[in-house]
């Protein structure tokens, strides 16, 4: 993770924080390792090299989650932490167990305005993105004696959620000095009881316009004087899970007034006559193409109610200032947060970042066991609720819900209701196979939680692409005969002599993987896009046990392979013995001749 040395103070408004993050987007980070031994090839060329973790029980992964904590969110954050043991065990049956994690809580909470909202919505950055933990020097979105979440009446945490003192995240990792066991900064109770005990924590007080997308790219950004202590939760060689669980869309905004219509002011300004969640809606979504008619940032909603087939609804985005839809949007561009996430992955975004959201949205084919008591709206409406709490509510004009249950109740009184999220959805579609979707309205979590990560796409991530063409150094055959060096490079257990003592690190060159007739394997036949993953899985069976670790060439053209990075989805993957695993911090480094030079992937 880069560093970011831009000043902030804890006070300034949005806009500042939205500027400055725009500023440093565009600086490009530089991964410097020690120089692996040259091996001299026998063709000129370009040389692409790339390296990644290969070392521990499994690949390292960073989860976070971005929680709303309004009002109505407290029996979906119960169901939540019910859940996330499910994700745990799924976790654990990865080859080698649980994976290095770690994992952080950020709450929605960024504030609303300039404080005229009142409420729950303070003046300035809310819980400023921080992640929740155990802090006692920082009370804000902390469990520490003192805090508000530790003098809880309801729920008292006495024992800063088992976390140590001034842990920000749970950490759950191989130990450092190599020795064997695990490394974690919590005691006395387990990683799925910390999570538990963090992710109700956050509570159902917060403003109720909540600001995920905002809160979720401060977090991974860390900012001094702002959310510092975040910084070492994102680790630049980690996969990077992102899970949004609110039942409302996103409502990222500068907090100045003047630049958001006065959308939070309603105290100073007067009650134009509908919610907060209808400002939202009506500023940041489009319905066949066009705005939200009959809205006015001034005087609010004019109207007598609005109804469109949901489907054809979806987030407004500053693409053409000449457009008159486009033109006006007080809130903060989705596409603006997505390329402030792949930002911090680089090249690497393409293969690192998985984002999911269970979120307020119809339920769909990831949904099972849904209560019998949910009912569902497959429209877009602006319309009065008949059944909010307070009743002054019912008389005010309303962004209705997609999915609401009435055998469940809100902290506030009223039934559970979900909001549709066209700007979270847009958000999770923009990663493609790595985005999906789950309705917040299903009350069993359990298909969200086992596939958030998915082991499958894990395993199918843990290689390298090779971004130009490869050097076919006899093109008088049909097979490409390429010139390619692979080597694990691992710290160094007891410093010896030449590149270890020089370096810390030991290397240990791979020879290419040999079927049982000591046939060098055909790459084709190893692509899982033309062939059924079961043929792939049989010819690497033959590769013996005693010739690994090897590596081998294929072509993956897969969405969660090396189709939108590597020319040709060409990839090189390494072939441990079964059951093994690879010393923690253990690279694989792979430099071949190219017909084009290219920097590592």
């Amino acid at each position: 993770m880069v560093r970011l040395t831009s000043q902030l103070l804890p006070g300034s408004r949005w806009q500042d924080l939205h500027w400055r993050l725009a500023l440093v987007l565009p600086l490009v980070s530089c991964a410097c390792a020690s120089r692996a031994p040259d091996w001299p090839g026998p063709h000129d060329g370009g040389q692409t090299q790339v390296s990644f973790p290969v070392g521990g029980p499994s690949r390292p992964i960073d989860i976070l989650f971005v929680i709303g904590n309004s009002p109505s969110m407290a029996p979906k954050q119960a169901a939540l932490a019910q859940n996330f043991r499910k994700m745990i065990a799924s976790l654990k049956r990865l080859p080698g167990g649980l994976p290095e994690v770690h994992i952080g809580v950020v709450s929605s909470n960024m504030g609303a305005g300039m404080g005229a909202m009142g409420g729950n919505c303070s003046a300035g950055l809310g819980d400023r993105g921080l992640l929740w933990g155990n802090d006692p020097n920082d009370l804000t979105a902390s469990v520490a004696a003192g805090s508000i979440a530790a003098t809880d009446p309801n729920n008292p945490i006495t024992d800063g959620c088992g976390l140590l003192p001034g842990a920000r995240w749970i950490e759950d990792v191989a130990r450092s000095d190599g020795e064997d066991g695990r490394q974690r900064n919590y005691s006395g109770r387990s990683l799925e009881d910390v999570f538990t005990c963090l992710a109700t924590a956050v509570g159902s007080n917060g403003c109720e316009e909540q600001h995920l997308l905002q809160a979720t790219r401060v977090a991974l950004i860390p900012q001094n004087s702002i959310n510092e202590a975040n910084s070492g939760f994102l680790r630049s060689y980690a996969y990077l899970f992102i899970v949004l669980v609110t039942d409302q869309d996103d409502c990222s905004a500068n907090n100045d007034n003047t630049l958001n219509d006065d959308m939070f002011d309603m105290l100073t300004k007067g009650d134009p006559g509908d919610t907060t969640s209808l400002r939202c809606a009506a500023r940041g979504h489009l319905c066949g193409g066009r705005a939200i008619p009959d809205y006015d940032p001034v005087v609010g909603y004019t109207g007598s109610g609005f109804s469109h087939d949901f489907s054809d609804c979806t987030a407004k985005e500053q693409l053409d200032p000449n457009h008159p839809d486009y033109a006006y949007l007080p809130l903060i561009d989705v596409q603006e947060m997505i390329d402030s996430v792949n930002w911090t992955k680089g090249a690497q975004a393409g293969q690192k970042i998985f984002v999911s959201g269970i979120i307020g949205w119809p339920p769909g084919p990831n949904d099972t066991n849904l209560p019998a008591t949910l009912q569902t709206s497959n429209q877009y409406q602006i319309g009065k609720d008949s059944t909010s709490l307070p009743v002054a509510q019912q008389s005010l004009w309303d962004y209705m819900p997609v999915c609401w249950d009435p055998s469940q109740m809100s902290a506030d009184g009223n039934i559970y209701k979900a909001y549709g999220g066209l700007r979270l959805k847009r958000f999770i579609d923009s990663f493609g196979n790595r985005g999906q979707t789950f309705s917040i309205c299903n009350s069993d979590f359990t298909n969200a939680m086992v596939q958030v990560p998915d082991g499958d796409s894990l395993v199918a991530s843990t290689f390298g692409c090779i971004a130009a063409p490869l050097i076919d150094t006899d093109p008088n055959t049909p097979e490409i005969e390429h010139d390619c060096q692979v080597y694990y490079q691992s710290p160094c257990t007891t410093l010896g002599m030449g590149y270890c003592q020089q370096t810390g690190w030991a290397v240990k060159p791979l020879s290419e993987c040999k079927d049982a007739q000591g046939k060098i394997l055909d790459p084709a036949s190893l692509d899982p896009s033309l062939s059924d993953q079961q043929t792939v899985d049989n010819l690497l069976a033959n590769i013996s046990q005693d010739s690994r670790p090897c590596w081998y060439l294929s072509y993956d053209n897969t969405a969660l392979g090396c189709r939108n990075v590597s020319y040709n989805g060409q990839r090189i993957s390494a072939l441990r013995p079964s059951g093994s695993v690879a010393a923690p911090g253990t690279l694989l480094v792979v430099t071949c001749l190219t017909e084009l030079a290219s920097g590592s992937q």
